[in-house]
């Protein structure tokens, strides 16, 4: 597919990143994952952890075990969710959800029950229970879809709730988005569950509320009812970044569905690469509805969703996603990766390609691990297929 590009991330990924965070990227007296480090590759403690981050690392971490790509990681993922359900939540009881961040220490920071962070949840604990099969973690998953249910599905406009308590009363699409995954992730883990019948009901939401067929893009924010804030500034930009994975997740979903999501799926990859991106190949952070650049930096994440959504467009067939794919690899290795130690990266650089942080989070790798995960099991297509 991308032989070069890709052979120089998988060896990145395999010998440096994976090894390198599940051992000087765990804390071990904490038994978490740390939640950034400085850039001389040392944890930074005195910020909140966040039990999203949590989430993400178990899940790299189980799946990379599971898929037999970075065995080792079976230890570490283990331990950082025995980590999460005794810090975030008492003897392990998600009836009540998980608090937004605790201390190094353990000491609950932020009591907010966020969307997203239980989104992640739900997408870690599928990962761990796909990889070990304990009953425990099926109790989890069934605790948590429960709160999700009682305290952040909105019952009368449909879509999540930002937090609990005290929502904004504004919905984001970043939230379901992730859902939508979880909810495919569980799928998988439970095929006999509802979940693909939950995430059809998100991706039928999707068509009605959130996409806008001309010019094929997806906003960011919305008012309570999912209509559009015309007068602010918040509803009047989308994120190349999310347009991608939104692409790749209606192509999940109708895999697993045996749906057609081709037309979605195609108006937001075309738009994001069309309106979103600098002749460089570099994602902009936030595009407005003018489709003029908005946000002139560029992170690390978009390009990592932009290399899964072209490795799974190349897997359907379409002849230039190979190049997209290679070259959101490249942009990844030359302008992020790599630095400032060899298992770091840099998240945000201004359009100079000057770092705009001066920390490595952990959250990243949630991203870049998805991205192999795809590019790899497409190459594997590839060269089963005899291409």
């Amino acid at each position: 597919m991308i032989e070069s590009p890709l052979s120089l991330y998988a060896d990145l990924m395999g010998e440096v990143l994976l090894p390198f965070w599940s051992t000087e990227g765990f804390a071990t007296r904490q038994q978490m994952f740390c939640e950034r480090l400085d850039f001389a590759g040392r944890p930074i403690d005195d910020v909140p952890h966040r039990a999203m981050v949590q989430a993400r690392q178990i899940f790299v971490f189980s799946h990379a075990a599971l898929v037999g790509v970075f065995p080792a990681g079976a230890e570490p993922a283990m331990r950082a969710l025995d980590g999460l359900l005794n810090r975030f939540c008492d003897d392990g009881d998600l009836r009540d959800g998980v608090p937004f961040s605790v201390s190094s220490s353990g000491k609950v920071i932020s009591a907010t029950r966020d969307s997203y962070t239980h989104a992640f949840m739900l997408f870690a604990l599928a990962a761990a229970y796909r990889l070990t099969g304990e009953p425990r973690l099926r109790r989890a998953i069934d605790q948590t879809v429960a709160f999700v249910d009682r305290r952040l599905i909105d019952e009368r406009h449909f879509g999540l709730h930002d937090r609990h308590p005290d929502p904004s009363g504004l919905k984001s699409q970043n939230p379901l988005m992730h859902l939508l995954e979880a909810y495919l992730a569980l799928h998988e883990a439970l095929p006999e569950g509802p979940f693909l019948d939950r995430a059809g009901t998100i991706v039928a939401h999707f068509g009605a509320k959130l996409f806008q067929d001309e010019p094929g893009i997806l906003l960011e924010h919305y008012d309570a009812d999912w209509s559009s804030l015309p007068g602010e500034p918040a509803g009047q930009f989308f994120e190349p970044g999310h347009q991608f994975e939104w692409a790749w997740l209606l192509q999940w979903y109708g895999a697993l569905s045996g749906t057609d999501q081709s037309m979605f799926a195609d108006r937001l990859w075309q738009a994001a690469g069309r309106h979103g991106m600098t002749a460089d190949g570099l994602c902009f952070d936030e595009v407005g509805i003018d489709l003029r650049p908005r946000k002139l930096s560029h992170r690390l994440w978009p390009h990592a969703e932009g290399a899964k959504a072209a490795a799974v467009r190349h897997a359907s067939g379409d002849p230039r996603a190979a190049d997209v794919a290679a070259a959101m690899v490249g942009a990844l290795t030359k302008t992020f990766l790599n630095r400032p130690f060899p298992a770091g990266w840099i998240d945000r650089v201004d359009p100079d390609g000057r770092a705009l942080t001066d920390f490595v989070p952990a959250s990243s790798l949630y991203h870049l691990y998805s991205a192999f995960s795809e590019l790899s099991r497409h190459s594997r297509d590839d060269s089963a297929s005899g291409e």
